[in-house]
């Protein structure tokens, strides 16, 4: 699917996207002399580093704060390699930074284990970088013609010419085949979280926020996911950490498990039993190996990125018997492979033990702004109400109510091309990723099922987003 059929006249293929999934599409076309290979996206000149693995143009405080939230070797050895081979000039960029990374890494690397190190993201874009370099001159090389062009796609149609492609700008582009591998949907949105004293995301509003952290500002983050973190660490890039007053705040004001590596390596080898009638057994027997691996001494490195593996190899139809009771499993299960950043996570107790952080549970309802900062009004577990004066808001939220996804997917959502999962709340595509419009596939972090496979797992996670395009593309 989507690579179109053998014959004389050659193929226009066009990938949509600029981050991790469409650079793995790229990477695994099956294009031959003669065809032609366009790509279009916004940041398509950085192909694969998308929003995600970003670098910051100029010498910000921040540029290198953010960091992956798995180790090396877990989100790819081949990038682990990179960064062992280009460690020494990588370990001087990070001299002298605040929070101190290297520091951080102290442990890891008296061990020689800079395979296990959480690095800067923006280092990962790199990588990607060459890595992407490399498969587009090899493509050329063996004569298919690569177009790159900086732009966003926001409608499809069919014709019979082929499919054609519009861009914001207005452009126009036809193709025989088309992958699209956009984000996932937009942060969930509050009243109030666009204020004098709140930011509705931390990306792109760094400069921002920074002034309300200088100033002394509490700073409260609404969510405990990997964005809160990355806030964190903005605070420790800007100012001394004794002047760090950071307040977590999500449903049950907990914070992910630190994804800690360690030596020799080790993945939990689960053993679930096949002939599962509903997603409560199945999860029980989940729990049970979970409970067995935690009693073996695994920690949740070794249990995420085991199952994660395992999963790869046994998807859910291996184990469950009813499609739809599959369907149930991915919103539980995600919760119970909750991980992060070994480094801010051991910062954010570190911090919270002397009373500089701290989490608060509760369900963010609403911001509002007041004379010198913000109050957020929280539901309890209760049904009860509360209010939290502070200084300044992040959304930090995720993805949830109100959130839509880009215009195109959206636009395929609206023809009816890709639907919704009503069970998993993800969407839901063909085998192979396919559409239903002949010649198009569609891959984003939130698929939830992909033919007769429902992913157990979230795609939020730039080694099973490369595994599904692969398979895609596989001959």
């Amino acid at each position: 699917m989507g690579q179109g059929t053998s014959s004389d006249r050659p193929r226009r293929h066009a990938v949509v996207g600029d981050g991790i999934t469409a650079a793995a599409f790229v990477e695994t076309c099956q294009l031959s002399a003669g065809d032609e290979l366009i790509v279009i996206g916004p940041r398509v000149e950085g192909l694969g580093r998308g929003i995600a693995y970003a670098a910051e143009p100029d010498e910000v405080p921040w540029r290198h704060a953010y960091l992956l939230n798995s180790p090396a070797d877990d989100i790819d050895p081949e990038f682990a390699r990179w960064l062992a081979a280009n460690w020494e000039g990588l370990r001087d960029r990070m001299e002298g930074r605040r929070p101190d990374w290297l520091g951080a890494a102290a442990g890891l690397l008296e061990k020689g284990d800079t395979y296990g190190l959480n690095a800067p993201r923006a280092f990962y874009g790199d990588f990607m970088d060459e890595r992407m370099g490399s498969v587009i001159a090899a493509l050329r090389n063996r004569g298919v013609t690569v177009t790159l062009i900086a732009d966003a796609v926001t409608a499809l149609s069919e014709d019979a010419g082929g499919l054609t492609l519009t861009t914001q700008t207005g452009r126009t582009i036809t193709a025989d085949a088309v992958d699209i591998a956009p984000g996932g949907p937009s942060t969930q949105r509050f009243d109030g979280d666009n204020g004098p004293f709140s930011a509705p995301t931390l990306f792109g509003n760094e400069a921002r926020i920074a002034e309300h952290i200088k100033a002394g500002a509490e700073i409260f983050c609404v969510g405990a996911n990997a964005t809160m973190l990355d806030a964190l660490r903005l605070c420790q890039s800007l100012i001394p950490e004794e002047k760090i007053r950071f307040v977590a705040c999500s449903s049950d004001g907990g914070l992910p498990a630190p994804l800690i590596p360690r030596l020799p390596r080790y993945l939990t080898k689960p053993d679930l039993k096949p002939g599962h009638g509903t997603a409560e057994t199945f999860l029980a027997d989940v729990a049970d190996a979970l409970k067995k691996a935690r009693a073996d001494g695994d920690q949740m490195r070794e249990m995420r990125a085991g199952f994660r593996a395992y999963f790869i190899e046994n998807g859910l139809s291996s184990f469950l018997t009813d499609d739809a009771e599959a369907r149930k499993v991915p919103r539980t299960l995600r919760h119970w492979f909750r991980g992060g950043t070994r480094d801010t996570i051991g910062d954010f107790h570190r911090l919270m033990a002397v009373g500089h952080t701290r989490t608060l549970p509760g369900r963010v309802v609403e911001i509002e702004a007041t004379d010198s900062g913000a109050r957020v009004v929280t539901q309890t577990r209760e049904g009860g109400t509360e209010r939290h004066d502070t200084g300044f808001v992040i959304n930090c939220a995720g993805a949830g109510r109100g959130s839509l996804y880009d215009p195109l997917t959206e636009h395929l959502l609206a023809q009816g091309w890709i639907r919704t999962c009503p069970i998993s709340g993800g969407l839901e595509v063909g085998a192979r990723c396919a559409t239903a419009l002949p010649g198009v596939r569609h891959l984003s972090p939130a698929t939830t099922v992909i033919g007769a496979e429902v992913m157990p797992m979230p795609l939020y996670d730039a080694h099973l987003l490369r595994t599904w395009a692969a398979r895609a593309n596989a001959a």
